[in-house]
């Protein structure tokens, strides 16, 4: 019904403006007289329970206007002033949990209001407009005073979650949402405050774990208290030193693992150990010694599995492999005096099984005088290795019996028809004759038969090794 009336009221306002004016300034007197009676009013925001509220003065009586205009304005002045506690300053009180805060302040508006909207309801405008002052004086000191009290209450609060007070800060911040529960601030706070207990406990655990001198447990109950309490600067400067601590106890840790693997050669161990270090502190100069000795210790090995693998192929006389690992041992040792000589040997052991190799590939051509000096050589140098190379005395032996081989004649019998002179390319003639024996050395030779009216014949003869006597036979029996 009021709502509709200040619809309406709002509608006529600027009409009336004017008139409004003079009337108000009539009321002036008045509302000092009302003034002055408000004054002996004792209001007190925050009353306490030895404090009862002062007895108000009875309010003068007021006269009602009788002229048609001024009353209008009254009425209309009633609405401006009700319409601003309404859409102003009551929803601001409204956040406020007057009831609990202060009771009596709570029925003294509820009171008021009343008294405003009767006042006006009977037609009492100079009454109402009073009513409706007097509340909305009541109003904004209630507003101001609850602001004050919120601000001492935060203060308090926050004063007292310092000092990890749980009980006084958990009454102080519930005063605080009294006035204003939709305060972010307060809001934070209040989560603040009900970590209180595990904030305690968890400095408490701090505290034990340093004394005991357990370095990760602290930095770890630290990191938990720095989830809760982010702000904790004395924690994150204790932490970053617990961190810098640990980091170099796992750091001389690591490095202490990786010498200690080395010592026992074990290097796949120590390159494990290294890498912790290195992931740490990247460029400690630990890292590098520790790397140098590893070095030092993977080429050892290195060295030691190749020299064994050389004496391996050494005992099965296999000295392509022999000459292969001690190249490699070189490589890890290259001033190794002893391995120079011993590769020095199988190289010559493997050169010589080669030469000899390659001229039993030909055995014919061993009865080539240069070739023959050049296998006798080989054949020398191999024995002064026999007691080394089983086998390469073996081969030599076979190339000494190639070259006796093949430097020996063999009983050739020549057959022909007595007609067809047979001649040896590059040896000599045979003549004409039905048979006859002559000697050559294994190899191969061509026969040559000629015979007047005949194409002449050629025919190539291989004489093999090892064969006491060999027959061909060459007939030229083609007529031109």
């Amino acid at each position: 019904m009021i709502n509709e009336e200040i619809r309406r009221a709002k509608q006529a306002k600027q009409q009336r403006l004017l008139i409004g004016v003079i009337i108000v300034l009539s009321l002036i007197v008045v509302t000092g007289l009302v003034l002055f009676s408000l004054n002996n009013v004792r209001f007190n925001s925050t009353p306490t329970k030895e404090s009862p509220p002062e007895t108000q003065a009875a309010p003068q009586k007021i006269e009602e206007p009788k002229n048609e205009e001024d009353v209008a304005a009254l009425r209309q002045a009633y609405l401006d002033a009700f319409s601003f506690y309404e859409n102003t300053l009551k929803p601001q009180l409204e956040k406020i949990d007057i009831d609990s805060w202060d009771k009596t302040l709570a029925d003294t508006l509820k009171s008021q209001e009343q008294t405003a909207v009767d006042t006006f309801g009977a037609g009492q405008y100079a009454k109402a407009k009073q009513a409706i002052d007097t509340l909305t004086q009541t109003a904004e000191k209630t507003l101001t005073d609850s602001e004050t009290a919120f601000e001492k209450a935060m203060k308090d609060a926050q004063a007292a979650y310092d000092n990890y007070d749980y009980q006084s800060a958990r009454l102080a911040i519930d005063k605080a949402l009294i006035h204003k529960a939709d305060s972010a601030d307060a809001q934070v706070l209040e989560k603040k405050i009900e970590n209180i207990p595990q904030i305690v406990e968890l400095n408490e655990a701090i505290r034990v774990a340093k004394n005991e001198n357990k370095p990760s447990k602290e930095l770890s109950l630290i990191e938990d208290l720095l989830k809760i309490e982010p702000d904790r600067e004395e924690m994150k400067q204790r932490a970053s030193v617990l961190r810098t601590q640990l980091a170099e106890s796992r750091f001389n840790q690591a490095i202490s693992q990786a010498y200690n693997a080395i010592e026992q050669r074990q290097p796949e161990k120590a390159r494990q150990a290294l890498k912790q270090a290195q992931k740490i502190y990247p460029a400690r100069p630990e890292n590098k010694e520790v790397s140098t000795s590893l070095a030092t210790l993977e080429s050892q090995l290195r060295f030691e599995q190749h020299v064994a693998a050389a004496d391996q192929a050494q005992k099965a006389d296999n000295w392509d492999a022999t000459k292969q690992e001690l190249n490699a041992a070189l490589k890890e040792r290259p001033s190794n005096k002893d391995l120079i000589d011993r590769l020095n040997q199988a190289k010559r052991i493997v050169e010589i099984n080669q030469n000899i190799q390659g001229l039993l590939q030909n055995p014919y051509r061993l009865s080539n005088p240069a070739v023959k000096a050049t296998a006798d050589i080989n054949v020398i140098q191999a024995e002064s290795f026999s007691a080394q190379s089983p086998s390469l005395a073996k081969i030599a032996q076979q190339l000494k019996s190639t070259i006796n081989a093949v430097n020996t004649p063999v009983n050739v019998n020549v057959i022909s028809d007595g007609k067809t002179f047979v001649s040896v390319r590059g040896v000599g003639k045979v003549g004409e004759t039905t048979g006859k024996t002559i000697q050559l050395k294994p190899g191969t030779y061509s026969f040559e038969g000629k015979r007047e009216g005949y194409r002449s014949k050629l025919i190539e003869v291989q004489i093999p090794l090892n064969r006491s006597d060999f027959q061909v036979t060459v007939i030229a029996d083609e007529r031109i």
